[in-house]
């Protein structure tokens, strides 16, 4: 990753180089660059999905791995903390709402704010239910529908969301919506209602939702007719003895 992280800085500033000579050219290569950019922040969520998946089979290290802890949470933590209830949704709502702070601007309007929290949270929760019904895993309690943690899930949803929406702002906002999230799985560990793979996978499918999300939004734009491309057009019609409306769809 680091040796990534070079190359891309010496390629930046080939590109500041060569600017007026071959434009174009420099284009096309900055655009490879934020594909590749762009295709790196699948890696992470995509490999915390994959650990949990790998998890649920026993011989494992992984599986193991989250018996350990379980056993060591039964030992050590005699007690139940009910933060992680609240703590869940106030990420989310922070990253919608944030914005109306004074001095606080996310990346987005309120419009496709609203657009990304909503088909961000319908993806987690569609995804968390899924899997759920699917894949039954008990959970250290005892009780059922372990995998995943949609606790976790939902946290992690609001944190990148406050990321991708106020990086610009300040990488502190995000930083501080991943800590709090990562606190929400934590507890679920320690409240004996998850497997740490059970968290892991959740976090996964939470970040990968928002980027899902974000893939979304010029779809949404377009079947809503945002930014002229009309897709629904309602057009009334009144005269002396009658009422009309029409309905015309473009696909």
């Amino acid at each position: 990753m680091r040796v990534a992280g070079i190359r891309m800085v010496a390629s930046l500033l080939s590109f500041t180089c060569m600017a007026q000579a071959h434009e174009p050219e420099v284009r096309v290569q900055a655009d490879s660059v934020q594909l590749r950019w762009r295709s790196a922040q699948w890696i992470v969520p995509a490999a915390c999905v994959t650990y949990g998946v790998m998890a649920r089979f026993n011989r494992l290290p992984f599986r193991r791995y989250d018996r350990q802890v379980a056993e060591w949470v039964n030992t050590h933590v005699d007690r139940r903390y009910r933060v992680d209830d609240y703590l869940q949704p106030a990420v989310a709502l922070f990253a919608f709402g944030a914005d109306f702070i004074p001095g606080v601007r996310s990346e987005h309007n309120l419009r496709d704010r609203t657009l990304l929290v909503a088909t961000s949270c319908a993806l987690t929760g569609i995804t968390v239910t899924g899997m759920k019904h699917t894949i039954f895993v008990r959970r250290p309690n005892g009780s059922n529908l372990s995998f995943p943690s949609g606790h976790t899930a939902l946290a992690f949803t609001g944190a990148h969301l406050l990321y991708r929406e106020y990086r610009n702002q300040s990488p502190w906002i995000g930083i501080g919506g991943y800590a709090a999230a990562t606190a929400v799985g934590v507890l679920r560990v320690v409240n004996r209602k998850h497997w740490v793979s059970d968290v892991v996978t959740g976090a996964g499918i939470g970040i990968l939702s928002v980027e899902a999300a974000g893939l979304m939004l010029p779809v949404w734009h377009r079947l809503l007719g945002i930014n002229g491309a009309e897709r629904v057009v309602i057009m009334p019609a009144a005269s002396i003895n009658q009422l009309e409306v029409s309905l015309v769809c473009r696909f």
